[in-house]
């Protein structure tokens, strides 16, 4: 059996259509009609169907051409979208202005830089704590002494004095290394922001280059060898951006672990300042 392409039947329906329409016969029709006491025969023009379909019938072949002729451009459309679906490769990494990508080097350059300060300022702090608590240690060592003094000498009243400073020394120490232990959290904090925004930096850089070759790749029309080599180069760079994305993730979580153990012991701090405030 002959296959015949949607086109091929169009032109065989027209065909069809036109040797319809030259089949149409016009003959004359006699009629009489009186006047003046006489009858005229007046000659009138009908068009007869012999072997025609009748006006509904053609009608609706007229539509269904037009129906074939409007669809068969939809029709070739739709095929060759889906034949030619399965030729193209899919942007892992969403394609980002380049301008947009420098300003977000820029922040995360300066956002690491800044990281690093406060990290530089908390270990500070958190050695400075350690300071006062080494200098606390040392004086209760001496409150001690003085109340063993005042034990042999039988000064009872001074040294319920002395009790009560070795108390509020031994209640400072514990305040301070509650402090050592949030400046050493923040450290950590910092520490790992810092860490996170150099990764951010990199991943950023690395998609900044990404962005620069997709642009020479589309400014380039370059087939063959020449164009499967810069193919190539792009899709190690998505890799390897991709990869740099995929560290900078895990190191978020890190730093989401940090700032709640942070937040833990800035609760801590503030537990134990309360608790001096009320006498205890």
């Amino acid at each position: 059996m002959r296959k015949t392409t949607a086109g091929q039947r169009v032109s065989e329906w027209a065909a069809a259509a036109g040797q319809a329409a030259e089949r149409w016969e016009i003959r004359p029709l006699e009629t009489v009609r009186w006047r003046g006491g006489a009858w005229l025969k007046l000659r009138e023009r009908e068009v007869e169907t012999r072997g025609m379909p009748t006006p509904s019938l053609f009608g609706r072949a007229l539509a269904t051409i037009a129906i074939v002729l409007l669809g068969t451009p939809r029709l070739v459309a739709a095929q060759a979208e889906t034949t030619g679906g399965f030729d193209s490769f899919i942007m892992l990494v969403p394609p980002r202005d380049s301008g947009t990508i420098k300003k977000n080097v820029r922040a995360a350059a300066e956002a690491s830089a800044l990281a690093e300060t406060r990290r530089q300022q908390a270990e500070t702090m958190r050695l400075g704590a350690r300071a006062r608590i080494e200098a606390k240690k040392v004086e209760i060592v001496r409150i001690k002494d003085r109340i063993n003094v005042a034990k042999k000498e039988n000064r009872d009243a001074d040294r319920v004095g002395l009790e009560a400073e070795r108390k509020a020394a031994e209640r400072e120490i514990d305040l301070l290394e509650r402090r050592e232990d949030l400046r050493l959290a923040e450290t950590d904090l910092e520490a790992k922001r810092a860490e996170f925004s150099t990764l951010q930096k990199k991943a950023l850089e690395l998609e900044l280059q990404l962005a620069i070759r997709r642009a020479g790749r589309l400014r380039k029309s370059v087939g063959g060898a020449g164009g499967a080599g810069m193919d190539r180069v792009i899709g190690e760079l998505e890799k390897q951006t991709l990869e740099a994305q995929r560290a900078q993730a895990a190191s978020s979580i890190e730093v989401s672990d940090q700032e709640i153990k942070t937040i833990d012991r800035r609760l801590e701090l503030l537990d134990a300042q309360q608790k001096i405030l009320g006498g205890q």
